[in-house]
């Protein structure tokens, strides 16, 4: 059956509203801003909060590197002999350890991106198997890297090491060498270069010495300034600052002389981790000049690494 005119007009009509419709929408959508925002790729940008911020310089130049495992999270913990002035001793005012130890490993710890370092106080002569237990993470106490050490831990070096031997102002013993002390008492600080020293050279002297050791090296310099002994030997540094502070009553008996190692700092041999971090900390603090600071509040700059 034929349909009228005027119901061919109404069914022309809603697929030409459909087809306008389509283009509206159409039209709207391109406005809409769908347009890819990242070049070549033809991929959208994620929106700016759905991004992660980048980090300030600040804070990533304040962040460890690497993860270290550490005795107490966000701190090195130093194993120390506070007894050796004016590298490591304790405050008689306020208890604290100080010294130029204890300067340097803040300033290593923070620049390794850590809050400080927490000193704890050890006899000299058990510090590396305190060490090897667990104790601390390392060992800052004026050690001398020698060979025999490097057999039980490794080593970063940050110092220079020179000898000093000191007697009262009036006394005639000239030394520049421990050879030159045969015959004489000696006081000296047990587990060191010095007490090793002075016993090989002790089995060439003809007149033997008469070794006085003790467990801290204040105990071995009040042996001196008691009377009890002929002469104190112990690190330049040390017996540089115990002179300074009695310039009246003691000497150096001759020239320092080297002790042929550098002071290092004591690491695990199993700590690789450690002890590049510690190394590339090293580096930081002497490039800044804060290293030469330190040294210098001390008294102890004639003891910086040369090289």
């Amino acid at each position: 059956m034929k349909k009228s005119k005027q119901a061919i007009k109404k069914s022309l009509m809603f697929p030409i509203l459909i087809l306008g419709l389509i283009f509206l929408i159409a039209c709207g959508g391109q406005q809409g801003g769908a347009t890819p925002t990242t070049g070549s790729t033809g991929t959208s940008s994620p929106s700016p909060s759905a991004q992660s911020p980048s980090p300030s310089p600040t804070t990533a130049a304040s962040s460890p590197a690497p993860q270290l495992k550490l005795i107490n999270d966000g701190y090195l913990t130093v194993g120390t002999d506070a007894s050796y002035p004016p590298m490591e001793s304790v405050d008689p005012k306020t208890g604290q350890i100080v010294g130029a130890d204890v300067d340097l490993a803040n300033a290593l710890a923070k620049a390794m991106g850590l809050k400080g370092a927490k000193m704890v106080n050890n006899s000299f002569d058990t510090i590396i198997a305190a060490l090897q237990r667990g104790k601390f993470d390392i060992i800052m106490s004026s050690m001398n890297d020698t060979p025999e050490r490097r057999q039980q831990v490794d080593f970063v070096d940050y110092m220079t090491a020179s000898i000093g031997i000191v007697v009262p102002s009036d006394s005639n013993i000239k030394a520049d060498s421990y050879k030159d002390l045969c015959g004489y008492t000696i006081s000296v600080q047990r587990g060191t270069v010095e007490l090793d020293e002075l016993q090989k050279v002790n089995e060439q002297c003809t007149k033997k010495m008469t070794l006085k050791t003790f467990t801290q090296d204040t105990d071995a310099w009040q042996a001196l300034v008691s009377g009890h002994v002929d002469v104190y030997t112990s690190d330049l540094p040390v017996t540089a600052f115990h002179i300074k502070e009695n310039p009246s009553k003691f000497k150096l008996a001759g020239e320092p002389f080297s002790a042929g190692q550098n002071y290092g700092i004591a690491v695990p041999k199993n700590r690789q981790d450690l002890k590049d971090a510690l190394a590339k900390a090293l580096e930081q603090i002497r490039a800044s000049g804060e290293y030469d600071r330190i040294l210098k509040k001390w008294g102890v700059e004639g003891a910086a690494l040369k090289e």
